[in-house]
């Protein structure tokens, strides 16, 4: 049965008292298809987080590099500002989503009046801090901006990092508690979702250097981030093969399962789309690359890499 809980349903059984606050997956009754909005939401939430992380990690390792004394270089602040932007709008347009879904944008505040120990209250909370925190790293890096203190903004990329992360999990792991869909309820689609997150974010910081002024000051830094990005297309491959091979193992999730799988059905997006496009062929080529030691700037495939993160996530819901 192609069906799954949405957001409004769900918040507006915890608004009628329908659902506990300790067993809000056990306490489904009725399944409604998830809408655009939501599965748009799962996949800006995760790309953004990693995006944010990606660049405060990177922040934190030119900040250590440089020393107390040596500012950052100038290509690098420039290029930082642009990432950080990137991630506070993508965070925005994630919200909204997530509003646009409510209907009643009074029902989103309701998770932060009445938090709750559940997954969608953790979730909403942390991407809430992730973007308070990344918007005060943005507004503190615009000329102009009252200056703050290198430790202030150290620590405030650390956390970041810290809610980043968090953020990443989460949009896989509310998914995979949901009980009542069996292609969901995998131990594997955490870790697939976080990494197919990391990958995206790598692709839209690995753009935003391509288009950076003197970027060969930043060789260096940008081939290990591509050696990050293969990394992390190889563990996505590694993720897709666990978590197929557990809902096979799984009767109740295999009918989700040949949906994703058959030509006829879903097959050609999630195979060809996702794992050709998305991960094997930005694979392919950064492994290439590294071989042969030449620099790559390949903004298609990085952007097929960011499509198929979310190619990913629309044949997961709509397969279930």
């Amino acid at each position: 049965m192609r069906c799954a809980l949405g957001y409004t349903s769900m918040l507006r059984g915890r608004r009628s008292g329908a659902l506990g606050r300790s067993a809000w997956v056990r306490s489904l009754r009725g399944l409604l298809v998830l809408d655009t909005f939501v599965t748009v939401y799962l996949f800006l939430g995760g790309c953004a987080a990693a995006v944010v992380l990606v660049t405060c990690a990177w922040s934190l390792a030119v900040r250590a590099a440089c020393g107390r004394r040596r500012p950052a270089p100038p290509v690098f602040g420039r290029l930082r500002v642009r990432c950080l932007l990137a991630g506070f709008v993508l965070l925005v347009l994630a919200v909204l989503c997530l509003l646009f879904d409510l209907g009643r944008p009074q029902l989103f505040w309701l998770l932060f009046a009445r938090p709750t120990s559940s997954l969608i209250s953790i979730g909403s909370f942390l991407l809430m801090a992730t973007l308070l925190v990344s918007g005060f790293l943005l507004g503190a890096s615009v000329p102009g901006a009252p200056r703050s203190s290198r430790r202030v903004l150290c620590s405030a990329e650390v956390v970041c990092c810290a809610l980043s992360a968090g953020v990443m999990l989460y949009t896989g792991l509310y998914m995979a508690c949901l009980e009542a869909v069996p292609l969901w309820n995998n131990p594997a689609l955490p870790v697939l979702f976080a990494l197919s997150s990391l990958s995206s974010g790598l692709s839209v910081v690995l753009i935003a250097a391509s288009f950076a002024d003197d970027r060969f000051l930043l060789a260096a830094d940008c081939r290990r981030l591509r050696l990050a990005h293969a990394v992390s297309l190889a563990g996505e491959m590694v993720a897709v093969g666990a978590y197929l091979a557990l809902a096979w193992g799984d009767g109740f999730a295999r009918p989700g399962l040949e949906a994703l799988l058959s030509p006829n059905d879903l097959g050609s997006w999630f195979v060809v789309g996702f794992l050709g496009l998305g991960v094997a062929l930005p694979l392919g080529a950064e492994v290439f690359a590294a071989m042969a030691r030449r620099p790559m700037e390949a903004i298609p495939l990085d952007a097929l890499c960011i499509i198929g993160g979310l190619v990913l996530r629309f044949c997961v819901v709509i397969a279930a």
